[in-house]
């Protein structure tokens, strides 16, 4: 299952972190409500983005991890997101061959489609600010689908954002 968690990577300390939430979401988590939203944020070229690739590795569950660009539309974004998923190890990814998704709510709701049934899951959505700028709806909707919308998924959200100093 993964890369063993003792293998160096000189981010030992937010490994770990990220792997006892991990493990708190395949506990079950608490109130019925297993999942868990993760917002890691810092200055531009400092490692957010790997830090969590290396998570994923180490980690060995099914996931999509998807990296937002400054891209012109919100229906670029979501043909990119779908795409993201369409190549994921979730395993129901397929559902997104046969559906184009035409607002984050819709996306999102389709994602929740293809979490595993059994075990943990991790949804990344990287460089989310541009995602926010093309659809300033964006963040309540991550929020709610989050946690009210799917309160039993076994899955681990990861956001990342720039922190401009």
């Amino acid at each position: 299952m993964g890369v063993p968690w003792a293998a160096s990577f000189g981010r030992d300390r937010e490994l770990a972190a990220l792997r006892r939430l991990l493990d708190q979401v395949r506990r079950g988590g608490r109130a019925g409500r297993p999942g868990r939203a993760i917002l890691i944020r810092g200055r531009p070229r400092v490692g957010k983005s790997r830090l969590v690739e290396e998570f994923i590795e180490r980690a060995g569950v099914p996931h999509v991890f998807f990296t937002a660009s400054a891209q012109p539309t919100t229906e670029t974004d979501l043909r990119l997101f779908s795409e993201a998923v369409l190549t994921s190890s979730l395993p129901a990814a397929a559902v997104f061959r046969d559906q184009t998704p035409r607002t984050w709510d819709a996306a999102l709701r389709l994602l929740a489609g293809c979490l595993p049934d059994e075990g943990p899951s991790v949804v990344v959505l990287d460089e989310m600010p541009y995602l926010i700028a093309n659809d300033p709806g964006f963040e309540g909707i991550c929020k709610s689908f989050s946690t009210a919308s799917f309160p039993g998924a076994r899955c681990m959200w990861c956001a990342s954002a720039r922190i401009w100093r």
